[in-house]
């Protein structure tokens, strides 16, 4: 049996537009190449294996996979995955994501934040699902704004003057800052009307 390659490792071509010189990965085995997987077994975009380190801006589509060293910023509308071998330093700004290694930065995650053991975080997390596995460290503020707009919507046009009024400090949503502020309940009602299912 002879090993070897059929084909040059990488394929090299120049796009006659733009001027640009493409490299791509070269197929070098007859059998089909294993499809990388995300942890929820989803097809992966892009992966960055353990043993890289990447600085600078990274933005994508799709779910990506960081198994390496990662410092910077990250913006993505879909999925970002951190696994558990992962080092981050940057400000993450995604859809949704699934930390299991070390992530020092704040997190905005418009959809949902899973944090997942042996997971390390140290700094702020805004989004509207957070989930914590047994296990996960975590230092910093966790803000799910979103979600609590939603909640006092619900139960004030529910029971009207259940809650009274709520009154908040200036904030952007965007920036996920943290809303400062205080409900002012009426004075006619007993405090724990509030958590009669009736009241609801």
């Amino acid at each position: 049996m002879k090993f070897g390659r059929k084909e040059p490792l990488f394929n090299s071509s120049i796009d006659e537009s733009t001027g640009v010189d493409s490299v791509h990965l070269a197929n070098h085995y007859d059998e089909p190449r294993d499809i990388v997987r995300s942890s929820a077994g989803n097809d992966l975009n892009a992966f960055m294996g353990p043993g890289c380190i990447y600085e600078g801006k990274l933005t994508f589509e799709g779910r990506v996979r960081i198994d390496g060293k990662f410092t910077g910023e990250i913006f993505s509308t879909d999925t970002l995955e951190v696994g558990p071998g992962a080092e981050i330093e940057a400000e993450i700004d995604v859809s949704s994501v699934i930390i299991a290694g070390r992530v020092t930065g704040n997190i905005n995650a418009r959809g949902r934040c899973d944090l997942r053991a042996p997971g390390v975080i140290v700094g702020n997390i805004c989004s509207p699902i957070v989930t914590m596995e047994e296990g996960v460290r975590f230092d910093g503020a966790m803000q799910m704004q979103n979600a609590l707009d939603e909640v006092v919507q619900a139960r004030t046009q529910r029971a009207p003057g259940a809650l009274g009024t709520l009154t908040t400090g200036e904030h952007d949503d965007d920036d996920c800052g943290v809303a400062t502020g205080r409900i002012e309940a009426p004075a006619t009602r007993d405090p724990s009307d509030l958590l009669d299912p009736e009241n609801i």
